[in-house]
């Protein structure tokens, strides 16, 4: 009976295409109108023998016992959070991370820290060699002594109308121009101590004892890694699509999460790559995380709450582009069959996608079998 009926259906569709081909046949080639109405009137043809091979396929299925019922499994829509984010790549930095050098030039006499060691701020780094400052400070004093006594006794004798006031002016500025160069000398040796800005640890030391060092070579780079932040340059697109507090996720070594947020974003648009800065504060600890260690930022620049989010596994699409899943229902004879349903998508993401129209929660999708099936076949569930 199966063969009979399956034949008979190739003989139906084989006299439609004979139709079809002999409906082609006396178009004129130049006449645009005429050909267009030839191709409505085909689609037209195709969709009915689409339908009625359909229909033969449903009657040969109801009449034939041997057909057994596709298995198929069932997943239950509800509602959920939905979240998109995007990646973006950004520069792990400190504002605690300093290269220093010193403020004078001179013999480095002693170094006080070794690479690696932890430092409170204050705490001695270097020590540059002050015995020529100390020479320069021994002399000043006792030029000092002198212009101090030859001051008191100048202003005695202005005192008494003895001499001339610019002799007592002269001899008082001679005193403080010695003040300020012994104050100068003090400060001098006061800086030949290079001393930690903030607490961190020692990440280089750069010259060696009996090295002439300055302002303009490096001495010690200090670091600080227990307030770290990330900075990323993000396409000018994203602008208004993310705030501050926004949530990100910080992936280390593709491995390693951390769940922070936002802190600010920048209002400058970059004209070379058209990109704004954020920043991301990292509140834990890591113990890879370094200062211009490169990570990947997850940003959420999309949540919509009480969604219907159905996997994108289950999404089909028709000859027309329009997405359409199956579901489950019964038909009038009370048996579960797989139905075509129509919807309208909105954003996806890690393999999950928004529905806004077209199913409802608590409706069931035929989620392994999709597809196999076509509307309205019979089905069975199996939770394998």
């Amino acid at each position: 009976m199966r063969s009979i009926n399956q034949t008979a259906v190739k003989i139906f569709s084989l006299g439609l295409v004979a139709i079809i081909v002999a409906a082609c046949g006396g178009a004129p080639e130049g006449d645009l109108e005429k050909l267009k109405a030839k191709r409505d009137s085909l689609k037209g043809v195709r969709t009915e023998l689409d339908d009625r091979i359909l229909a033969l396929e449903r009657e040969i299925a109801e009449k034939d016992s041997t057909t057994e019922d596709k298995l198929v499994t069932g997943i239950e829509i509800g509602k959920d959070t939905f979240r998109h984010f995007f990646e973006v790549y950004g520069n792990v930095q400190s504002d605690k991370s300093a290269t220093i050098y010193a403020e004078n030039s001179g013999v480095l006499k002693s170094i006080d820290v070794k690479e690696g060691q932890s430092v409170k701020k204050g705490q001695r780094l270097v020590t540059q060699d002050v015995e020529l400052i100390d020479r320069n400070m021994a002399e000043v004093k006792t030029q000092l002594d002198l212009a101090e006594t030859l001051y008191e006794k100048q202003k005695r004798l202005w005192d008494q109308n003895i001499g001339s006031e610019v002799q007592c002016l002269e001899a008082k500025n001679r005193k403080e121009s010695l003040e300020n160069s012994l104050a100068t000398l003090r400060e001098q040796r006061q800086k030949s101590s290079v001393v930690a800005p903030f607490d961190g640890v020692v990440d280089k030391v750069f010259p060696k004892v009996g090295e002439l060092v300055g302002m303009s070579a490096p001495i010690v780079r200090l670091v600080n890694i227990d307030e770290l932040y990330v900075n990323a340059d993000v396409s000018e697109r994203y602008m208004g699509d993310i705030a501050k507090g926004d949530s990100v996720l910080v992936i280390v070594n593709r491995k390693d999460t951390i769940k922070s947020a936002i802190t600010r974003v920048g209002d400058y648009i970059n004209q070379a790559n058209r990109s704004f800065e954020i920043r991301v504060d990292i509140a834990e600890k890591v113990a890879v995380l370094r200062p211009n260690s490169l990570v990947v930022l997850k940003v959420n620049d999309y949540t919509e709450e009480g969604a219907i989010v159905i996997p994108s596994s289950v999404i089909m699409q028709d000859g027309s582009g329009k997405d359409y899943v199956f579901t489950l229902q019964t038909d009038e004879h009370n048996d579960l069959v797989a139905r075509k349903t129509p919807i309208q998508t909105g954003p996806s993401h890690l393999g999950k996608t928004v529905v806004n129209q077209g199913v409802s929660e608590g409706d069931e999708l035929i989620d392994k079998g999709s597809r196999k099936v076509r509307d309205g076949d019979k089905v069975k569930k199996t939770t394998v």
